[in-house]
């Protein structure tokens, strides 16, 4: 009898991470791929230094320092492109499950 183990993410970040990194994304145009990876890419930073931001004012008592005005408004902007992607990709992997007869 063989036995497979599972190997399980430490967290669900590693896990988004794992699956996000083993999209196939060889049907992109190049325009395609690099308005995504300009996108990406400017989000993270904008998630990044709005949370820095929050978190150092939350440290210093001031939540919102005048200068951190635009790191905030990067953070909410870098927000408004993450959170419909993953409810794109959400939605994809339900319909992947539901087409597979798989029940969540």
């Amino acid at each position: 009898m063989t036995t497979t183990e599972t190997q399980y993410p430490e967290n669900s970040i590693t896990a988004f991470r794992t699956l996000i990194s083993d999209m196939d994304l060889s049907n992109f145009t190049e325009p395609q791929l690099y308005d995504l990876g300009a996108v990406a890419s400017e989000s993270a930073e904008g998630l990044c230094h709005g949370l820095l931001c929050l978190s150092e004012g939350l440290e210093s008592g001031e939540l919102l320092p005048p200068e951190g005005v635009a790191q905030v408004s990067a953070y909410i902007k870098a927000t408004a492109h993450v959170l419909p992607a993953l409810f794109e990709l959400s939605e994809k992997a339900g319909n992947a499950l539901a087409r597979s007869g798989v029940q969540g």
